[in-house]
């Protein structure tokens, strides 16, 4: 199966790649279109550009792990990738503070009379044309993601396009800002930046939410759990080595090994397709790697016995379990 997925996985990695490209350059842009005019909204804008293009990378970072082949299982990374995020959320921290305190400053100084140092911000239309094929070119990727997630199935790709297409409201808002002030509306300009930053703080809230459990470690189910349910299908004598990553509801990626009857080695596909579909019905949506082996009696007593039905004998280790 994972080479099946492989050629999927390539596809939908090259498509967040060129994704994230394409919102570095819209980043670009507006970062220097805010420079040129003074304009706190675009550099609002920017701000929230470069939530979306964290979010490209965390997807990225999914869908290009060799332990999810298309970003479905959520499993663990280590350090650099949980460093990289705290980095991140400082830097955006630290640049949606400064925003707020400039805007706050502008509308102080415009109030107190000093217009040198307030609403010095002017856009004329070629900015406005600028902001619209933005807009325009962020919708189309987005769009075209969207219609891909069914052939992808990705859930981080999935994740990633909700997020852009329920925020892309805010770049609405901003060309409409952006409007307003080339009308010489330039009290909007301060304004509409901190709501803005202050909806740019939501949305990089939900990208940690929706995202962050893909960069930790937890264990998503007990394995005592696990080894309850799938102990009582038939054939199956007892489950080691259980091992559970991801969001119970969401998505679980469980790996168990199981000890198998010899009477049911030739149906051992079916046991594990009862056990995937039990711990399913319980559990939600998860995927499983299921391993199979014998549990063999002594050769002699089997001989002497062959009518006896062999269970898990007595004096086994009580820690035989082994959590994720």
């Amino acid at each position: 199966m994972n080479l099946a997925a492989d050629p999927q996985r390539r596809r939908c990695y090259r498509l967040l790649l060129t994704w994230l490209w394409v919102t570095l350059l819209v980043l670009g842009v507006e970062a220097i279109a805010g420079w040129a005019t003074r304009s706190l909204l675009l550099f609002a804008e920017a701000l929230h550009t470069f939530i979306d293009a964290f979010s490209t990378v965390l997807s990225l970072v999914a869908v290009a792990s060799a332990q999810r082949p298309l970003g479905r299982e959520v499993w663990g990374h280590g350090r650099a990738e949980v460093a990289g995020t705290l980095a991140a959320v400082s830097l955006l921290g630290f640049t949606g503070l400064s925003l707020i305190f400039a805007a706050f400053r502008q509308a102080f100084n415009a109030l107190t009379g000093n217009a040198e140092t307030s609403l010095l911000v002017t856009i004329d239309r070629p900015v406005v044309y600028l902001m619209v094929g933005l807009l325009v070119l962020s919708l189309a990727i987005a769009a075209y993601a969207y219609y891909r997630i069914q052939d992808f199935g990705s859930l981080a790709l999935m994740l990633h396009t909700q997020h852009v297409l329920g925020d892309a409201w805010l770049s609405g808002v901003t060309l409409v800002g952006v409007i307003a002030i080339w009308q010489q509306q330039t009290w909007v300009d301060p304004l509409l930046a901190v709501l803005l930053t202050v909806f740019s703080v939501r949305s990089l809230w939900q990208v940690l939410g929706d995202q962050l459990p893909t960069l930790l470690r937890p264990m998503a189910i007990a394995p005592e759990a696990i080894a309850h349910i799938v102990t009582q299908i038939e054939g199956v004598t007892r489950c080691t080595r259980i091992r559970s990553r991801g969001l119970v509801g969401r998505q679980v990626w469980v790996e168990l090994h199981l000890v198998i009857h010899p009477e049911f080695l030739g149906v051992a596909h079916i046991v594990g397709e009862r056990v995937e579909a039990a711990l399913r019905l319980q559990y939600g949506p998860l995927r499983t790697q299921i391993w199979i082996e014998d549990a063999q009696p002594v050769q002699a007593a089997y001989l002497n016995y062959p009518e006896t039905e062999w269970t898990e004998p007595e004096n086994s280790p009580d820690n035989w379990l082994e959590g994720g």
